[in-house]
């Protein structure tokens, strides 16, 4: 049997048990292993852990701040590449301090390095603030994660400058062997620790999520810190044991499962919280979820080397990735188009939604290069090369500043500073990636047409390309350049974001004109804390309404605050139709489980906002087990709860929803019993004599004419007349 398949194997088993355990928990062993792994955390390396903050948000600033440095450094070094191309001898001025002359394929090899560590660390970062909104709002270790942050940017910068440096100086034999161990240690023995490290974070943090809930962003990342750490292991196995099939597969693992399922997380988290919608389609993410893992991206692909049968079977998996790749950008596309206004709004989800419609495109055109590498036709070998730095580049870029444009704000608690220079980074970055991209491969193919001919030099024919290929490229530098600075600004501006939990309202005023009220009903309405409540001044129009003042960004909203009754035909028709049976078999699940709506309603808040979505909602449902049901029919359950019309439901909503289909269902002897027990209520609601000489004259005269007695005489008079009444 070849080695590949036996290690296919272990990598899928590995895989499915993180999937499973992930989804449904280590059962007793739970809390155990979760103590355990905070202690590891929190108190190794001895010392070293205690210098780094642990406040909320840190250990994700931490990953993406050093994942925008090195993402300059990758894009200026992208650009001398592409420039490199055009003219070889550019940086001959450079000799003094240490360049030397080489045919690119060094500086090419630094670029794509120190891309992926950009990319690796900003997706990590992202996928961090993801999961931590699925929990408390923070990592289970926010100092261990700073911490493996900074270890993580000094050994790769030890194995990337300092070792070759170190090297040059030294006189050894077999230098270049001996430098490719060093570092194939570094980058597959001494990283797996690190990301061990991130691994535990990530699962102790997860494991502090409400009950019942899930995440896919989790999902996604989980399996993409798991595939990366299995297959750094294996590469270290083939390259011991001399196993070319296993290197090829743990570098295909690398270089395609683990950067696809991390964008795959960030953008499943941040396009839903933009549109505030449910993931579109179930079907279409497990589609995704399922079939990623077992086929092969068409990203990187190198060649096999292997017999005919393994060939023509690696063939088929590289022709099926295409699906996968297909159902979740469809799902997130659609997702995105039931709210593409706030899309729109958000330079970070607009660079998510981007990247979804540009991946299609670098995954066909992947797909075609890497079946010509995999099968040894070896035509297109430079244009693989090329069309694989550009969807880096590309693809990647957008994701990594929609981790700066929205994950970042998250995390820090500020608002998003300067947003039309994020915007304006995101098409930099979307039109200098796809430009240089098209005419690096129509200089690609001037080359393959000109050696077959064998007629004209191939340089001097294919130069002008480059040239322009990097003019275009040079807006990508620019982009890294502006997201720098907004996250920094961002980071330092004084506009908050509204802390979690706290109530937020658009009405600045509400006038109350008489009657009876309660705070839930108003809750209901959109009143906040800060709303300003005026009581016996009314402004109402032709049909009754009370005005009710708003911000200057909305227009003004008339409501009834008491409606007139309703005719007895209308109260028929509307008992007629009943409540909707899926809220009373919510309503049901309550009873059985023993659970009140405030506990029911705080296990499914998924971020403690003090309101839940569409998707959450859906999800409550389906883990209550009254249903999964369809983004469409979601929607008009949440319409159905939701009283103040903002889109989401809030306790005070749900409560009064439950309330009256509890008061609709409820037995009519019950109902007797109730109003038995209200009207004794309401008897023995007068006050004693103690309260009622602590009163006011006036007030005593108010409530003697309520209660239709003598409201005249001295106050003692009042007293004993509203006594025995």
């Amino acid at each position: 049997m070849e080695t590949v398949f036996i290690s296919a194997t272990v990598v899928v088993i590995s895989l499915m048990a993180a999937s499973y355990f992930t989804t449904n928990g280590v059962g007793t062993m739970g809390e155990p292993l979760r103590q355990f792994s905070l202690f590891l955390m929190n108190k190794a390396p001895v010392g070293l852990v205690d210098l780094f903050s642990d406040r909320p948000g840190s250990g994700s600033r931490t990953w993406m701040k050093f994942g925008s440095g090195w993402f300059l450094l990758a894009t200026i070094s992208g650009f001398l590449a592409i420039w490199h191309k055009y003219d070889p001898t550019a940086l001959d001025s450079l000799a003094s301090i240490g360049w030397s002359y080489d045919d690119g394929s060094a500086l090419q090899e630094f670029t794509l390095a120190t891309l992926k560590v950009a990319f690796l660390y900003l997706m990590v970062g992202g996928a961090f603030v993801a999961i931590s909104r699925s929990a408390n709002n923070r990592l289970a270790s926010e100092a261990s994660a700073s911490m493996v942050a900074v270890i993580y940017t000094a050994v790769l910068s030890l194995n990337l400058i300092l070792i070759p440096i170190i090297f040059s100086f030294i006189d050894i034999t077999d230098e270049a062997s001996r430098l490719d161990f060093v570092s194939m240690i570094i980058n597959y023995g001494v990283t797996t620790m690190l990301f061990t490290a991130v691994l535990i974070n990530a699962l102790a943090t997860y494991s502090m999520r409400k009950d019942g809930t899930t995440s896919v962003s989790a999902w996604f990342f989980i399996m993409a810190l798991v595939a990366k750490l299995v297959a750094s292991t294996f590469y270290l196995l083939g390259e011991f044991l001399d196993s070319t099939q296993t290197v090829w597969m743990a570098e295909q693992i690398l270089n395609g499962w683990v950067p696809l399922a991390l964008i795959f997380a960030v953008a499943y988290h941040i396009i839903p919280y933009t549109t505030q919608t449910p993931i579109w389609s179930g079907s279409l993410l497990n589609a995704g979820m399922i079939l990623l893992f077992i086929t092969v991206p068409p990203f990187f692909v190198g060649s096999v080397g292997a017999s005919g049968i393994l060939t023509n079977i690696g063939a088929l998996l590289l022709t099926f990735s295409l699906i996968p790749i297909l159902a979740t950008v469809v799902n997130l596309l659609a997702t995105a188009a039931t709210n593409s206004s706030a899309i729109l709004k958000n330079p970070g989800a607009l660079a998510a939604t981007l990247a979804m419609f540009a991946l299609p495109l670098f995954a066909v055109g992947g797909y075609f290069t890497s079946m010509d590498t995999f099968t040894d036709t070896a035509k297109m070998g430079d244009m693989a090369e090329m069309l694989d730095n550009s969807f880096m580049f590309t693809v990647g870029g957008l994701m990594m500043v929609s981790t700066i444009f929205a994950s970042y704000p998250l995390a820090s608690g500020n608002n998003l500073a300067d947003s039309p220079k994020a915007n304006l980074a995101v098409w930099f970055i979307l039109f200098g990636g796809i430009s240089s991209t098209i005419t690096m491969m129509i200089g690609g193919f001037t080359e393959i047409a000109v050696n077959e001919s064998a007629v004209e030099d191939v340089v001097a024919s294919s130069s002008g390309f480059y040239l322009t290929a990097s003019a275009l490229f040079y807006l990508v530098p620019i982009a890294s350049i502006m997201s720098i600075l907004v996250l920094i600004r961002t980071g330092n501006s004084s506009s908050k974001m509204v802390e979690v939990g706290q109530e937020v309202t658009d009405i600045d005023t509400y006038t109350l004109s008489g009657g009876v009220t309660t705070i839930q009903q108003l809750l209901g309405r959109g009143v906040g804390v800060t709303t300003k409540i005026i009581v016996g001044e009314s402004e109402e129009s032709d049909g009754g309404t009370t005005i009710i003042a708003v911000n200057a960004e909305l227009h003004n909203d008339e409501i009834t605050e008491f409606p007139e009754e309703e005719s007895q035909e209308d109260e028929e028709e509307v008992e007629s139709k009943g409540p909707a049976k899926e809220l009373v078999m919510l309503l049901d699940y309550l009873k059985s489980s023993g659970q009140t709506v405030f506990e029911f309603f705080g296990s499914i808040d998924l971020d403690s906002s003090g309101e839940i979505d569409s998707f959450e909602f859906q999800q409550a449902l389906k883990n209550s087990d009254v249903g999964d049901f369809p983004p469409w029919e979601i929607d008009g359950l949440v319409a159905a709860i939701d009283l103040n019309g903002d889109g989401k439901i809030n306790l005070p909503e749900l409560d009064i929803s439950l309330a009256r289909i509890g008061a609709q269902l409820l037995p009519a002897e019950e109902a007797e019993e109730v109003e038995e027990v209200d009207d004794s209520e309401e008897a023995s609601s007068t006050p004693s004599e103690a309260e009622l000489n602590k009163m006011k004259k006036a007030e005593l005269v108010e409530l003697a004419e309520s209660l239709g007695v003598s409201s005249s005489g001295t106050k003692k008079d009042l007293v004993e007349a509203i006594l025995g009444a």
